[in-house]
């Protein structure tokens, strides 16, 4: 008899601790399909973030392939490959790359930072955050490191000389300039092109 209540105590504490996991982070405002789109603020799916007639699954837990819209009884499945991004009700956009989501950081400047959480690290690790980079968004992204960065400005030999000097780290790269209100990497891209 104590077997069996240990063993559905046990099963319901699984499943309380697990519900989390299986929700979705935060909910999606719309989608922009293109990067066109974003850039002209068209959002397909737009759910205005006070109405629920439109739900938008990332499907990101189990780093599924595709976002999942469902509206009433229809569904509709679209690659994360053939999307832009999305913008959630918070008004924060991310953009994919792949089967991840990678949140943007600076939309008005010209070399584009994104962040990506890895939120389970290998063991014995904290959280561990990537950075990425695109030069506007019509670029790829790649991962913001101080090789990449250099081969986007082959011929800008004067930025590379400031990235020589202002970054020791590939990390030191999303340095955030608090008196510009603006990136470092962007305010030292801006300063070479004078």
């Amino acid at each position: 008899m104590l077997s069996k209540q240990l063993k559905i105590f046990f099963t319901a504490t699984l499943l309380i601790i697990s519900f989390p996991l299986f929700a979705q982070k935060e909910r999606v405002r719309g989608i922009y399909k293109t990067c066109d789109d974003f850039v002209k603020g068209n959002l397909s799916f737009d759910n205005n973030c006070n109405i629920r007639n439109i739900r938008i699954r990332l499907n990101d837990f189990f780093s599924k392939k595709y976002i999942t819209v469902k509206k009433g009884d229809s569904s509709l499945k679209l690659l994360k490959n053939d999307i832009f991004g999305y913008i959630n009700c918070r008004n924060e956009v991310f953009r994919f790359k792949g089967k991840i989501e990678l949140f943007l950081l600076n939309a008005g400047e010209q070399i584009l930072i994104y962040k990506h959480i890895v939120s389970k690290p290998p063991t014995g690790r904290t959280n561990v955050t990537n950075y990425y980079f695109s030069l506007g968004v019509n670029s790829p992204v790649q991962k913001l490191t101080i090789r990449n960065l250099k081969n986007i400005f082959p011929a800008n030999s004067i930025f590379k000389n400031f990235i020589d000097k202002n970054f020791r780290y590939n990390t030191d790269l999303a340095e955030f300039d608090k008196v510009n209100k603006m990136y470092k990497v962007n305010l030292l891209l801006s300063e070479s092109l004078k």
